[in-house]
């Protein structure tokens, strides 16, 4: 019997290792309450993972220059302005650059570097050439995948 409470303890050891306590908002450091001050009332039913992930999301911002902090907001307010149906397909393709091997992935971060040294009348031309196109149409197939293989969108 001793046995079997030693094995199931042990068992038990990683998923108690992963149970974090919940934080208390007034364990937070002021600049932390400051910062977080638009969450405070729902912050104490907020699952601990949760709070942890907020709170790295925190440093993060903090450690943002005033350049970066405004460049952030103003993607985020880009994105709220999005439909539904734009986001969506933002995150599928997102998915999709995520399901290619990392050596196509260096790939198009390079072409895209290589967009962006273009003077604007060059870009202003591709994206009018690329207009008709559907988004995503310029990227390989994602890993395992055989052409053709793929379903018709």
């Amino acid at each position: 019997m001793k046995r079997i409470l030693a094995i199931i303890s042990l068992m038990l050891l990683p998923i108690l290792a992963l149970a974090q306590d919940a934080i208390a908002w007034d364990q937070l450091s002021e600049a932390q309450r400051h910062l977080l001050a638009p969450i405070e009332k729902n912050w104490n039913q907020l699952p601990p993972q949760r709070q942890q992930a907020i709170l790295r999301g925190s440093e993060r911002w903090q450690s943002l220059t005033p350049e970066q902090r405004t460049q952030a907001q103003q993607r985020f307010q880009d994105w709220q302005q999005r439909s539904a149906e734009q986001r969506k397909q933002i995150r599928e393709r997102f998915q999709r650059f995520r399901d290619l091997d990392p050596g196509q992935q260096q790939a198009i971060r390079q072409r895209f570097r290589d967009f962006q040294n273009l003077s604007p009348q060059r870009r202003r031309q591709l994206r009018e050439q690329f207009q008709g196109r559907p988004p995503g149409a310029n990227l390989p197939p994602p890993r395992g995948v055989f052409p053709g293989a793929l379903p018709p969108r």
